[in-house]
């Protein structure tokens, strides 16, 4: 026998099915191109500078199969180093020394013993880069220091940073009229700006001022040089500052101005 379905759910889901189809249709993935014409431009500027601060990194490295006595040896040659520093007239808190480690070479001695490998890590930051040749010229060569790095700086950086961004700004400023103009339209405002990092380039011999890293299980820090494979004349020279300051910059794009009807000739 025919039963007839309830009326109420019939038109319940009626009503739904309706009003999904009348919803706007959303798009699938979203558009990552703005939807104004517009024009992208890389503006960049380049600088040259002689540095007035540096840093200097190395290592202190003694190995013995008396572990008290590779201290010694470290705790001499530090006092040789505090020493020179004297000397220069630089103030012992711009020497940053990690702390000492101890290890054990895989090669034992001729006898049989352990050999005990004790290093620490020296950092010394050099306010006047007059005293560099003297300082790095001190200290390349000495037993027992090695692994060497060094770099040059500025003392007003934060600025010239700005001043660099500024003309980088304005670098791509120009093409990107040049750009407009070439494509019948007039420059609009700045829709979008990010500058890159700056750039220092083939200024540090090893590592970064701001990189006063860990040692490899190699134990030896990334970037900096055996002494024996360092060029002294090279390395006591102050090394100019070569800078590179790169933005990326989007500029809407606004239809050109019409041209002005010129006067008619007079008879």
């Amino acid at each position: 026998m025919f039963k007839p379905k309830p009326l109420l759910p019939i038109l319940t889901a009626c009503l739904m099915a309706a009003a999904v189809l009348t919803l706007p249709a959303a798009p699938a993935v979203a558009s990552s191109i703005p939807d104004y014409p517009f024009v992208h431009v890389t503006g960049d500027t380049f600088r040259v500078e002689l540095p007035d601060i540096a840093a200097l990194d190395f290592q202190v490295v003694a190995a013995n199969t008396d572990a008290a006595a590779a201290r010694a040896v470290i705790d001499a040659r530090m006092a040789e180093v505090r020493a020179l520093l004297d000397k220069l007239s630089i103030d012992p808190e711009d020497m940053q020394v990690r702390e000492l480690r101890q290890v054990v070479r895989k090669e034992r001695a001729a006898d049989g013993s352990p050999v005990y490998e004790l290093s620490c890590d020296v950092k010394i930051n050099l306010r006047n880069v007059a005293n560099w040749p003297a300082l790095a010229g001190g200290l390349l060569g000495k037993p027992n220091l090695d692994s060497f790095a060094a770099d040059f700086d500025l003392s007003n950086m934060e600025q010239v940073n700005d001043e660099m961004v500024a003309a980088a700004i304005e670098n791509a400023r120009h093409r990107a009229e040049v750009m407009a103009t070439a494509s019948g339209r007039r420059l609009g405002p700045v829709m979008a700006a990010t500058p890159d990092a700056l750039r220092k380039l083939g200024t540090a011999m090893g590592l970064e001022r701001d990189e006063f890293r860990a040692e490899r299980k190699t134990g030896r820090r990334i970037g900096n040089q055996r002494a024996e494979d360092i060029d002294r004349e090279t390395f006591l020279m102050v090394q100019s500052l070569k800078m590179r300051q790169a933005v990326d910059m989007v500029f809407r794009l606004e239809n050109a101005a019409p041209a002005r009807a010129r006067p008619a000739k007079k008879p």
